[in-house]
């Protein structure tokens, strides 16, 4: 390896040399849960070889001297792999639970003196459906969930038994549905969280090794409209990876990934939808009461005939007419036409991913807590940054549309993860171009962001619907210009949802 192309190595050593993927259960199931103790030990050791020795040139290490060790160590840390997949199938068969075990790899990069591009085991994942864990609104674990619980803890506590080389960490994540606020779901994702890492940690498993988060509704995995989509997204979900920088890492790139687009965290179903024409009117059928995270009484399902052209239904103030059209689809083609980030980290299924993304009409806020540490209480340590991206340094954003104003800002984004930096804005100026025009007041927002691999999608929530004309905008910014390329606004006229191009510019 020659000088300069070490020190491009170092600069880059963790997003190249831990590319890290998953594969489905069935890859977890015939790769690691079927293969002999002596397949696993070699896999393990080029593993170790590339994990190790990837983080050794990084930090300006011998890279020999670190394969060697990581070599060493892997060969026991994928058999370790191997009993444990075992071992959690089985306790999801003994104890009837919906559970998914997915292997985590990593991916050797040219220069580590391994194959270029293999792919190697380097943790595990396991996410339980949490509907016989928790008692209802409420982190108290259930008997049977503490049963549960415990048997999956100390199946993950075997991997921390002979761990010498490489210092794993755990990571449990609570999730819920969409019904309730999203600081409530929040707040019991995160309780619901520490729990469970309380019994980690109880089987033995140091608490200083042990994160936990709570998502909320924040990362959907299933259509929240429907009983078994809000099931599937009611989950807890616990991550083994083999060192501290591969858990930050993991972190980083889930907070703004647009593959959780794919379903949206609005509470009412999609399929409340109106007709636009009055030639049979559309029957209103009360759901029954569905389990929920919060309790709260679910809202009314309405049959609309195939016959009628359905509409999105949308509450709020509106009053500015931005000569948009009926929304009649949920679904974003702005986030669609994002491609994906090139990330170290993918925890969805194919299935998922290849969902019809979300538009802002469909979704809410996004609020999720931070990771901390259990021992500590404190938050997981990662490298701050104050960079912005180019041009969303804190600008506001405005373009007439249909003879009115709309202006968003500050537009406030961090080149680090596309992170938010400022809670935004919503203004407008009615009737610009005549004598009659006039400036409404601030109308407060909340933003959340999704980077894809050369574009970022800014979405923007009224914080109160109720007195701003405009529900939400979708905006994408071009990543290297800083240019907006596209947008949306969604604004509520007689009950329904209208959308508008809108793609400001700087101002």
């Amino acid at each position: 390896m020659t000088p300069s192309s070490s020190r491009l190595f170092r600069t880059s050593a963790l997003a190249l040399a831990i590319s890290l993927g998953t594969s489905s259960c069935a890859t977890v199931d015939n790769t690691l849960g079927n293969s002999s103790g002596g397949a696993a030990c070699a896999m393990g050791a080029v593993a170790g070889a590339i994990l190790v020795g990837g983080l050794a040139v990084a930090a300006g290490k011998d890279l020999s001297k670190g394969a060697a060790i990581g070599a060493a160590a892997g060969c026991g840390l994928t058999y370790l792999y191997q009993q444990r997949v075992k071992r959690l199938q089985a306790i999801a068969k003994e104890e009837g639970l919906a559970m998914q075990v997915t292997e985590l790899t990593a991916t050797a990069p040219a220069g580590t003196g391994q194959a270029a591009g293999k792919v190697e085991t380097v943790g595990i994942e396991a996410q339980i459906q949490d509907s016989s864990m928790f008692n209802v609104s409420s982190a108290s674990i259930t008997p049977d969930g503490q049963r549960q619980l415990r048997k999956i803890a100390m199946a993950l506590a075997e991997g921390q038994k002979d761990a010498k080389a490489i210092s794993k960490k755990i990571l449990v994540v609570g999730h819920t549905d969409a019904t309730g606020s999203a600081a409530f779901n929040q707040n019991l994702s995160e309780q619901r969280a520490r729990a469970v890492g309380q019994i980690l940690a109880d089987v033995g498993i140091p608490a200083s090794s042990i994160y936990y988060q709570g998502a909320g509704a924040s990362r959907p995995v299933a259509d929240n409209s429907t009983e078994d989509g809000r099931a599937k997204n009611r989950r807890v979900e616990m991550s083994e990876v083999d060192s501290q920088q591969l858990l930050v890492e993991r972190v980083r790139v889930e907070r703004s990934n647009p593959k959780y687009l794919s379903h949206g965290t609005a509470s009412k179903p999609k399929g409340s939808a109106k007709s636009t024409k009055a030639s049979k009117p559309a029957t209103q059928q009360p759901s029954a009461k569905l389990p929920n995270d919060s309790g709260v009484d679910e809202p009314k399902v309405f049959d609309t005939p195939s016959s009628q052209v359905a509409t999105v239904p949308l509450d709020g103030k509106g009053g500015i007419d931005f000569g948009g059209n009926p929304v009649v689809s949920t679904a974003s083609v702005l986030a669609q036409g994002i491609a994906p980030k090139t990330s170290s980290f993918s925890f969805i299924t194919p299935a998922y991913a290849s969902a019809p993304l979300s538009s802002c009409v469909d979704d809410m806020p996004r609020v999720e807590g931070q990771v901390k540490n259990l021992e500590t209480g404190q938050a997981l340590s990662e490298a701050a940054t104050i960079d912005y991206m180019p041009g969303l340094n804190g600008r506001i954003w405005a373009k007439p549309v249909n003879g009115h104003v709309a202006m968003v800002g500050p537009v406030s984004i961090l080149k680090e993860e596309a992170k938010v930096a400022q809670a935004p804005f919503m203004q407008f100026i009615t009737n610009y171009q005549t004598g009659a025009k006039k400036q409404t007041a601030q109308f407060s927002g909340s933003a959340n962001t999704y980077e894809g691999e050369d574009k970022v999608l800014y979405r923007v929530f009224a914080n109160d619907p109720g007195k701003s004309p405009v529900s939400c905008m979708d905006i994408v910014f071009d990543k290297r210009s800083g240019q907006a390329v596209a947008g949306e606004i969604y604004y509520p006229k007689k009950g329904d949802a209208y959308v508008a191009q809108f793609q400001p510019v700087r101002r």
